[in-house]
């Protein structure tokens, strides 16, 4: 479950994962960002964005920016 019907067609479509940094073992991650919730690249070795935002609807999907804003 995400956080809008657009996003979980992206993931329907391997397009994006939601998955812990260390579950992603066929590929590379290249963001720093402490997310759960990565764009995904390329078709045997993939390379993993992490997002700090959905694209579609806004809502904060790192865990970095929630606990920054959950200090304020």
């Amino acid at each position: 479950m995400t956080c809008c019907a657009d996003f979980d067609r992206l993931m329907d479509r391997d397009l994006a994962r939601n998955a812990q940094p260390y579950q992603l073992t066929n590929g590379t991650i290249i963001t720093e960002i402490d997310t759960e919730y990565f764009f995904v690249f390329g078709d045997d070795r993939h390379q993993f964005v992490g997002i700090n935002y959905c694209p579609f609807c806004g809502r904060v999907l790192s865990r970095q920016l929630w606990n920054q804003e959950k200090k304020k």
